[in-house]
């Protein structure tokens, strides 16, 4: 390697020309075109929005999340990043019910979702679900399961030698 050639490598940043970063980033956007999508439109109030989001702070720590997401101001369409939270939370029921943890009345559906009372309809849910010592074993279950699929994986050791070991290293400048 030529010692006066200077590579400088950003952090976060994708290289111009990048077919895997140009992939990356279309489906980054085609993921938030999603929960835009699927985001439930109404009149929201903080009436509603304020239980919601208590609710939400509250069921968070069970997915392994800080419980600080902030408040929603009156608003005709919640939050990208707030929708996808509650996509999370939603499959998560879904997957409880089909496993009768918990019972169907928790079901959480966004697609009804268009004021206030609907959202303190879900914030509810959220409140009894984080109390819900079923749905928190069942948490713990899906997390331990998780954990112990990747134990039993035994790594895949792939041996190079040097040359290749350069060439890969080149190859990613």
């Amino acid at each position: 390697m030529d010692k006066d050639k200077v590579v400088m490598i950003g952090v976060g940043s994708r290289p111009k020309g990048d077919p895997m970063g140009e992939e990356l980033e279309m489906a980054e956007e085609a993921d938030a075109d999603m929960f835009a999508a699927m985001a439930p439109r109404g009149d929201f109030t903080s009436r509603g929005l304020g239980p919601l989001v208590r609710g939400t702070n509250a069921l968070l720590p069970l997915f392994g999340q800080s419980p600080d997401y902030p408040d929603v101001e009156d608003t005709e369409v919640l939050p990208t990043d707030f929708v996808r939270i509650l996509a999370m939370f939603q499959q998560a029921v879904e997957e409880a019910i089909g496993e009768d943890a918990i019972r169907d009345e928790m079901r959480i559906d966004l697609d009804d979702v268009r004021d206030d009372t609907a959202l303190m309809t879900i914030a509810g849910k959220l409140e009894m679900l984080s109390k819900d010592k079923e749905f928190k074993r069942f948490l713990q279950e899906e997390i331990d399961g998780e954990e112990e699929g990747e134990m039993d994986r035994e790594p895949e050791m792939e041996t190079m030698s040097p040359e290749e070991e350069d060439a890969m290293m080149m190859s990613r400048m």
